[in-house]
């Protein structure tokens, strides 16, 4: 994980922030993030394998 988190502040522009929202009675919260194919982690962050849950 500390690969990644490293990668992932230096390349984290690359990839479109993005947000939903979810309901919470007579309210929501709202999630940020940023979608981050696993294909383009798994090629450039060194040791990366991709398991099947």
């Amino acid at each position: 994980m500390p690969k990644t988190r490293e990668w992932f502040h230096i390349t984290m522009r690359r990839f479109r922030e993005r947000s939903t929202t979810t309901p919470v009675r007579n309210s929501h919260y709202t999630t940020v993030g940023r979608l981050v194919p696993i294909t383009t982690v798994m090629l450039e962050v060194a040791g990366i394998k991709m398991e099947q849950l």
